[in-house]
């Protein structure tokens, strides 16, 4: 249990990071950015699921969400066509001013959810927390730069 904390607790800053900025932001968006917005919330939910999965070693709740995680993250690039960035929207143009990097920390995620479910499947709690750190990560990572 001690070595979940330290994931426990980046997650938890990962999940504040998203918290705010969904409760107002969603007020007219339409089209590809609703859908986008729509996508990271349920996202957002997933991830507090996995923290308390993770803990309490519930690896049929881990698969799930990490299932769920990892087909949004497979799709995602879909979700930022150009010009998509304009309010409500919060992605910052340095998304398609360096696509590749966007798209390459999206694969980060994509390879943590399938890391995700894959221990789950093992039950492999050691593996299970790596993952979940990782994807705590991944998500920070995109935030902090391409994210307001």
């Amino acid at each position: 249990m001690r070595a979940l904390k330290p994931v426990l607790a980046a997650s938890t800053i990962a999940l504040t990071l998203i918290t705010p900025a969904t409760v107002s932001a969603h007020s007219g968006a339409t089209g590809i950015v609703k859908e986008r917005m729509e996508g990271f919330k349920a996202a957002k939910r997933s991830m507090k699921n996995l923290k308390g999965a993770v803990r309490a070693s519930d690896f049929n709740a881990i698969e799930t969400e990490a299932t769920s995680l990892n087909a949004w993250f497979s799709d995602l690039e879909r979700y930022f066509p150009e010009g998509s960035n304009a309010k409500p929207s919060e992605a910052l143009d340095i998304i398609w001013q360096d696509f590749d990097e966007f798209s390459a920390i999206a694969q980060q995620s994509r390879d943590a959810s399938a890391n995700l479910v894959n221990a789950a499947q093992s039950s492999n709690q050691p593996a299970a927390i790596d993952a979940f750190s990782d994807l705590g990560a991944s998500c920070k990572a995109c935030h902090d730069d391409y994210r307001e």
